[in-house]
């Protein structure tokens, strides 16, 4: 079977890296990566575990004056490539992907909303129209499914529910410094991760516990934003910014807590990665978190922008005693490699590209 899969960009990102980690999925198919505009750092990983990555650099904007030219390429490359399945990601790649599938009479369409977006009037009757002509529309968490259900009335047998993933990690070796509590971020520095909330109430625990650490990992076009108010609210020395990570394990490993502060979320990469890592993981409750998290069981789930509900339980987290807040972490691993690796990911995908 010949499967290609469409993302907008290969370049860094939570879909971008969903799409290195597939590649290092063997099986006796063809794989082929395809990215409508640009690649980096994502292609280059995907070429070194010997997949076939195409960055064909067409306009991806949606409904614009090249719209026509970017169509017309994707189906002569699709024509010519002749895929059994084509997996779209992205609207930008849902977009074009889908209606070039089809020009091309490619047998199985599959596309995949990430997140829940805010589209306008227009831009729903576009997508309704896309997810109508797959075969399947797949969500990563049971919100994402539902809401793209109830706003694009959409068959309920074509929207399929297949979780997020991550590769298996072991040795991940823990390390404990005594002198300090340390907290950390794994994000895209962009408004809808609001990180300012973390901030704010990283100043206020500043007032009681003198050795916290915040530790940003990421950068985005909020960067300036965050580094500005970490001078207003005074708390440089409780902060630092690292900037984007190659390796975010370096710093899960070292950390009491990881948290994720975001309004909305699809299922986050971060968030497998922290957990997996043995990490205890507060989040709030958006996207699949609720799903994956049972509060103080596992991790701890608060309410999306709330300083007084973040502030209470980093407080409640940082007065455990330290092998409680170890087990937790634990058995957040445990639901992770029970439930969100890459092979069962697989094996549910595949049984949907072979239905047909």
């Amino acid at each position: 079977m010949k499967i290609i899969r469409i993302t907008t960009l290969l370049d860094f990102g939570g879909i971008e890296r969903k799409m290195e980690n597939l590649s290092y999925w063997k099986d006796d198919n063809e794989w082929i990566f395809v990215a409508i505009g640009g690649g980096g750092r994502s292609e280059q990983k995907i070429m070194q575990n010997e997949k076939q990555v195409y960055c064909l650099g067409l306009p991806y904007k949606i409904l614009s004056i090249k719209s026509f030219w970017t169509l017309y390429q994707l189906y002569i490359f699709l024509k010519k490539e002749k895929p059994d399945v084509v997996h779209c990601a992205g609207a930008e790649a849902n977009f074009y992907g889908i209606i070039a599938a089809i020009m091309a009479r490619i047998p199985v369409k599959v596309s995949e909303e990430i997140g829940i977006p805010k589209h306008s009037r227009i831009a729903k009757i576009i997508f309704k129209i896309v997810f109508n002509l797959s075969d399947y529309v797949l969500g990563e968490s049971k919100k994402v499914v539902c809401f793209i259900q109830n706003n694009y009335n959409i068959s309920t047998d074509k929207v399929k529910q297949i979780p997020n993933f991550i590769i298996n990690k072991n040795n991940i070796k823990r390390e404990t410094d005594y002198n300090r509590f340390h907290i950390v971020s794994i994000s895209r520095l962009e408004p809808v991760k609001n990180i300012q909330l973390a901030l704010r109430v990283i100043k206020r625990l500043s007032d009681n516990y003198k050795n916290i650490l915040y530790t940003i990992v990421g950068g985005g076009r909020e960067n300036e934003v965050l580094q500005n108010l970490t001078r207003e609210l005074q708390i440089e020395q409780y902060v630092h910014f690292v900037g984007f990570q190659t390796n975010p394990f370096l710093y899960l490993s070292k950390s009491d807590l990881y948290i994720l502060t975001s309004f909305t979320e699809g299922f986050s990469n971060s968030l497998l990665e922290a957990m997996i890592s043995g990490t205890p993981t507060l989040s709030t409750n958006v996207g699949s978190a609720e799903e994956i998290i049972q509060d103080g069981i596992n991790g701890w789930i608060i309410p999306p922008d709330n300083d007084d509900e973040l502030y209470d339980k980093i407080v409640q987290i940082i007065e455990l005693p330290k092998k409680k807040r170890e087990a937790i972490g634990q058995i957040g691993m445990n639901t992770i490699k029970e439930n969100y690796l890459l092979e069962s990911h697989m094996k549910q995908l595949m049984m949907l590209y072979e239905k047909d």
